[in-house]
């Protein structure tokens, strides 16, 4: 019998990167091969009905996969919460009750005042159903706030701290008003300093103190033994759930570390820190049956720091289209635009865009028609359209916005750019490649050096070099047949190396792995 699979993620969005992605996919994975697969999301929010949908729809994941939250599963929920009636749309006119109020500039929210004293801020979703309410007193604190679902249920309120303008206490709501969480938390660093958990008659039914896993481990636990499979294999997807799985032990469940990111600090060399974000899986990395990394360089490098007794195995990724067709199909045969670059990324100062941008202005000096497209969201979304204006770029690059169809946006570039500063895997790179898009990428851990094989499929130039990142965009620019060939090359490489049967094969090896050390 296959065992059950489980994979813990902190949350789950529909506009996230490379990441998320990865994870939605590996879960489908599992469901396509007749595994029972649930996802398992950790953080509150009242719209998992919608997102569970969408993702489907948009066949970010198989339907078979079931997304199970905590937050449901504590309200009482034992299925998930279904998105199956129209949300409540809202008056704005009835929320403010006769009230004056004046709509904030390119948001859905409104600030309402009494009698001219400013009392609360209401913000909508884009379908026009009530978000959340925040509440103000007379010397403009914020007191409050009330957080709907996409029904008009109040399911969280959540008083404030008043300098500090955070959290000090927030309760949890079922939809008949009973109070089934509440938590305390300490405003200056967002630590949680108490939770209750209440019973349906609203006597308190645990309480914790100064601990924010204990009570994760407790649902997880609960998800398992309810479970008829004796045999389950649960794994950290993020770094946020490992503080679980480390507390985690049953005797019905195999433990598999997931690592998708670097685990190096500044300045990324294979002897740098270990990032506070990854230590914790790291030092107790001999805790669980099986540790994955998404490269051989990523094991090797991490053997040499910490010694080779932890289960260490490698399963890089894989790539198909959105319609979720084998690799082996071909791509469309969308025509390649031989002036346009492209880039699709989140818009952090990890990933330095900024890069990119000070070399296409040193491209375009001798390229005069070349064009970049820039897609994603991130907070340097703002900065990099100044440094656009500022080096005069407006007819040349373009910050297009969050796109769900990465495939479509790679297919019509010549090529796309990686500059940053680290990588657990660079999916990025694998996803234009497959697409016949060369990458040209600054050599850095981990990841583009085991997908482009330099001058042949692509380049890797030296890692902060503008100038030499500049020149290869424009040499792809003035030799967009040898560019093209590149691409074919790339496409050949990833089906070769990087098959949705190569990744079939290693995950069953690990999984089997991973179950015989635990039940061995």
């Amino acid at each position: 019998m296959k065992p059950t699979m489980y994979f813990l993620m902190n949350s789950i969005e529909l506009e996230r990167g490379g990441l998320t992605r990865a994870s939605l996919k590996q879960a489908s994975f599992f469901a396509e091969l007749g595994y029972d697969t649930y996802m398992l999301t950790f953080n509150f929010n009242p719209k998992y009905p919608r997102i569970r949908k969408k993702l489907i729809e948009m066949n970010k994941v198989h339907k078979d996969v079931t997304i199970l939250n905590m937050y449901e599963e504590l309200e009482g929920n034992r299925e998930p919460v279904l998105n199956d009636r129209r949300s409540k749309k809202v008056s704005i006119k009835d929320l403010t009750e006769g009230k004056a109020y004046d709509k904030r500039e390119e948001y859905d929210a409104y600030r309402v005042y009494d009698n001219g004293l400013y009392t609360k801020y209401i913000a909508l979703n884009k379908d026009g159903s009530l978000e959340f309410i925040d509440y103000f007193n007379e010397n403009r604190y914020r007191t409050k706030r009330d957080t709907y679902d996409l029904w008009g249920n109040l399911k969280k309120v959540t008083y404030m701290d008043f300098p500090l303008n955070k959290p000090r206490q927030i309760i949890y709501y079922n939809n008949n008003g009973k109070a089934y969480l509440t938590q305390w938390n300490n405003p200056k660093n967002n630590k949680v300093q108490r939770l209750l958990l209440f019973n349906q008659d609203s006597s308190i039914k645990k309480t914790f103190v100064n601990d924010d896993v204990t009570h994760k481990v407790d649902w997880l636990t609960e998800v398992i033994n309810r479970t008829a499979n004796d045999k389950c294999v649960v794994i950290s997807d993020t770094r946020s759930t490992d503080e679980v799985l480390i507390n985690f032990e049953h005797p019905k469940a195999a433990t598999i570390w997931r690592l998708h990111s670097s685990h190096l600090d500044e300045p990324f060399e294979v002897d740098s820190p270990i990032t506070k974000a990854v230590k914790d899986g790291i030092e107790n990395v001999d805790k669980f049956n099986a540790a994955v990394f998404l490269t051989e360089e990523q094991k090797q490098d991490v053997i040499r720091r910490i010694g080779n007794e932890a289960p260490y195995q490698v399963i890089p990724h894989y790539h198909e289209n959105n319609n979720g067709k084998s690799i082996k199909k071909l791509v469309s045969k969308t025509k390649k635009n031989t002036k346009l670059g492209v880039v699709v990324s989140r818009l952090s100062t990890l990933k330095r865009i900024d890069n990119i941008i000070k070399a296409f202005h040193i491209t375009v000096e001798k390229v005069p028609d070349a064009q970049l497209e820039i897609w994603g969201t991130g907070d340097q979304f703002e900065t990099l359209e100044k440094l656009i204006i500022d080096l005069k770029l407006e007819k040349n690059v373009f910050m297009k916005g969050y796109t769900h169809t990465p495939d479509d946006i790679y297919q019509k570039g010549i090529f796309s750019a990686l500059t940053s500063k680290k990588e657990g895997f660079a999916l990025s790179v694998m996803e234009s490649m497959y697409n016949k898009t060369p990458v040209i990428s600054y050599d850095i851990k981990y990841g583009p050096n085991d997908m482009i094989v330099n001058n042949e499929n692509g380049f890797i130039v030296e890692n902060g070099n503008i100038e030499e990142l500049s020149a290869k965009m424009t040499y792809m620019f003035e030799n967009p047949q040898k560019t093209i060939e590149m691409g074919k090359n790339a496409n050949d490489y990833i089906e070769n190396h990087f098959s949705k049967d190569i990744y079939k094969e290693k995950w069953l090896e690990v999984v089997d792995f991973a179950l015989k050390n635990k039940f061995q």
